[in-house]
């Protein structure tokens, strides 16, 4: 691959840990992730609105089509802002994408096994500090209609998880990796990756635990991303613990009913 001075065409692994790159490129980083993100909400709110309309306009109103759907149209809109953008800016080369290799499965092992081992701890810790979390409006619908948190593993594997890998490991934090280095590109992408679950927050829980143990995970899938440049990676890590999630969720939730 290709190099230049600004670092474009430098696999992730190759960049300096840090860096101060010029101006014009610290300040792309920036304004795009900024903009990315709100295009990003505006798509999908966009593309889930034409698919009510269609919905409601066929009579469908099943869970699939009342909840599903919604979601995996929200998603769609994070990946169509993600292409659009590598596309329309000739930024391919920020995503590193190929058959994984022997050491990409050794780190997704190993970054498995620290994306749980994070996510159990935590949730032991607020629970020895008295501390309830606020819940994800998808937990809180699937606890309505347990059979949703089934339906939601395909979209986890199909469209949640890589949309948002896509986005925040690939494309932002390949932005901010480029002007600053790879430890402010992690932390940076990391930060922006916890920030936006607020949005998707109910209840009388904490909402600052739940978005620092997203920025934690967004850290840890990060460096999952930055060692083996292969966005396959971090979108398998993610996946696993968000099925365990819901397979928990399913099997607690059905339990008690």
């Amino acid at each position: 691959m290709t190099t230049d001075s600004s670092g474009k065409g430098i696999t992730p692994t190759e960049q300096p840990l840090f860096r101060l790159g010029d101006p014009s490129d610290r300040f792309e980083s920036v304004v795009h992730s900024l903009l990315l993100v709100v295009a990003a909400f505006l798509a999908s709110a966009l593309v889930v609105g034409l698919g009510n309309a269609g919905l409601e306009a066929l009579g469908a109103d099943t869970p699939i089509t009342t909840e599903i759907v919604p979601t995996a149209l929200h998603f769609a809109g994070f990946i169509l802002v993600s292409v659009l953008y590598l596309e329309l800016w000739n930024e391919r080369s920020l995503v590193g994408l190929q058959l994984p290799n022997r050491r990409d499965l050794a780190v997704g092992v190993a970054g498995s096994i620290v994306l749980v081992g994070m996510m159990l701890t935590a949730e032991f810790v607020l629970a020895e500090l008295g501390i309830e979390l606020a819940e994800n409006t998808a937990v809180e619908t699937g606890r309505a209609n347990p059979v949703l948190f089934l339906y939601y593993i395909p979209l986890v594997l199909f469209l949640n998880v890589p949309a948002e890998e896509l986005l925040f490991r690939g494309v932002i934090q390949g932005l901010f990796r480029r002007a600053y280095g790879i430890v402010p590109g992690i932390v940076a992408a990391g930060a922006i990756f916890g920030l936006i679950h607020w949005v998707a927050l109910v209840g009388q829980g904490s909402a600052e635990a739940y978005v620092a143990i997203a920025f934690l995970s967004g850290v840890i899938l990060g460096a999952v991303y930055e060692l083996t440049g292969n966005i396959l990676v971090p979108i398998a890590v993610h996946s696993l613990w968000n099925c365990i999630v819901y397979v928990t969720l399913y099997t607690e939730t059905v339990g008690s009913l």
